[in-house]
């Protein structure tokens, strides 16, 4: 990591996961609209299920590579109450990230229904149970929903930050942007709150 942006690791992991997550809404949303019981809805609740697996998959390493990255510091520096904000936001969006995957996991570990990865069978729990299973999948499409709404809120105050605030918050996770000049862009907050 420079003084400006994650490190490549966190900037990759971050983009990888919402291409996962934003696909696997985009397949269940696509489940419900086909009709019941045609192959497609099946092959779609089936590419549904893959990139959630994925997701669980790829949060591991993007957990520990946020947390041996470290965070670069915005410019100009937030005030104490958007640093809290900001960090009870991504605490609900990891916790989110770990818990929708793993509810679809457990739904289908009690379902009666035979499952797989890539093709790879899984297993089910000795008992099978169809009513908790169908239970654990409300649980995880509820909570699927809040997931969604929550990474919009923060897709949306990233946006503040950029265009708005015009601070340093969205360039140091952007994958192609340029390096932040973090002494430029301080001097140039000072520089626009002498002249107001």
């Amino acid at each position: 990591m420079n003084d400006s942006r994650f490190s490549a690791w966190t900037r990759r992991l971050h983009w990888l996961v919402f291409s996962l997550v934003a696909t696997a809404l985009i397949l269940v949303y696509a489940h419900g609209w086909t009709p019941k019981g045609s192959p497609i809805r099946a092959q779609f609740k089936w590419a549904h299920m893959q990139f959630g697996i994925a997701v669980i998959l790829v949060m591991l390493p993007r957990v520990i590579a946020r947390w041996r990255g470290g965070r670069p510091p915005i410019v100009p520096p937030l005030p104490s109450w958007q640093k809290w904000l900001a960090h009870l936001v991504q605490y609900a969006l990891y916790a989110a990230l770990f818990a929708v995957p793993l509810l679809g996991i457990a739904s289908r570990l009690w379902s009666p229904d035979t499952w797989n990865f890539l093709g790879l069978p899984l297993p089910r729990v000795p008992v099978t149970d169809k009513v908790f299973s169908k239970q654990l999948e409300g649980v995880h499409e509820t909570l699927g929903n809040a997931l969604m709404y929550l990474a919009a809120t923060h897709a949306a105050i990233a946006l503040v930050h950029h265009l708005i605030l015009r601070d340093s918050a969205l360039q140091g996770m952007l994958p192609f942007w340029r390096r932040v000049d973090i002494a430029h862009a301080g001097s140039r907050t000072s520089t626009e709150s002498k002249s107001e």
